[in-house]
């Protein structure tokens, strides 16, 4: 019994310290760029690389710990988003959805940037960098859309299509407005984004 209490505390040691270490490596990537090396994230948490590599296996390991972070941190925005948006405007949905995304990339630079850089890091050229999170949010906001049309009286079955096809749009937007220079405001691509997809909806629901 005593030895299963022991276990469980170290477990929650073990989990505790790499929620630790993640922290401390977002805080590196904040300070020191995308291109952080694991000197620097082992500087910022008082450790030494061995430590790291102890708990993430190698770089690829940590990385995905940070992935998965960040997935419930732009996951946990988006959601808020769109819980804020009218039922009743599903066209409106779309200029949300993309101020929210935008404003976490915005104000998280570096670390988007180290997380589209999976693919040098793993060595998995073919890979999504993003992981599964587009997925992910895909099903999430064609569920909200095929709750709006339901509640309208209209047929649901285009909410996939829509859903999935909105968080692409937006996530490409977003990659291409981190790379502009200069980079217009944000404020400015949400309208053209806005602009787009809001006669669009209407124009599909009229139909």
């Amino acid at each position: 019994m005593s030895s299963d209490g022991r276990d469980t505390r170290w477990e929650q040691h073990r989990v505790d310290r790499r929620r630790e270490l993640v922290s401390h490596a977002l805080r590196a990537i904040r300070a020191h760029g995308p291109g952080v090396a694991m000197e620097d994230i082992a500087a910022r948490a008082g450790t030494s690389k061995t430590v790291i590599y102890r708990h993430f296996g190698d770089r690829a390991g940590l990385y995905g710990a940070i992935v998965d972070a960040v997935h419930d941190y732009i996951h946990a925005g988006l959601t808020n988003a769109l819980e804020l948006t009218d039922p009743a405007d599903l066209g409106r949905m779309a200029g949300d959805l993309a101020d929210a995304y935008l404003g976490l990339v915005e104000r998280d630079p570096h670390i988007y940037r180290f997380v589209l850089a999976a693919p040098a890091v793993q060595g998995q050229p073919d890979s999504d960098p993003a992981g599964p999170l587009p997925g992910i949010m895909g099903r999430h906001v064609s569920a909200a859309i095929g709750e709006r049309l339901e509640l309208s009286g209209l047929d649901a079955s285009s909410a996939p299509i829509w859903g999935h096809g909105l968080v692409g749009f937006i996530r490409a937007a977003a990659d291409q407005w981190m790379e502009a220079d200069p980079r217009p405001p944000r404020a400015e691509v949400v309208a053209h984004i806005t602009a787009l997809f809001t006669p669009g909806f209407k124009g599909a629901l009229a139909h």
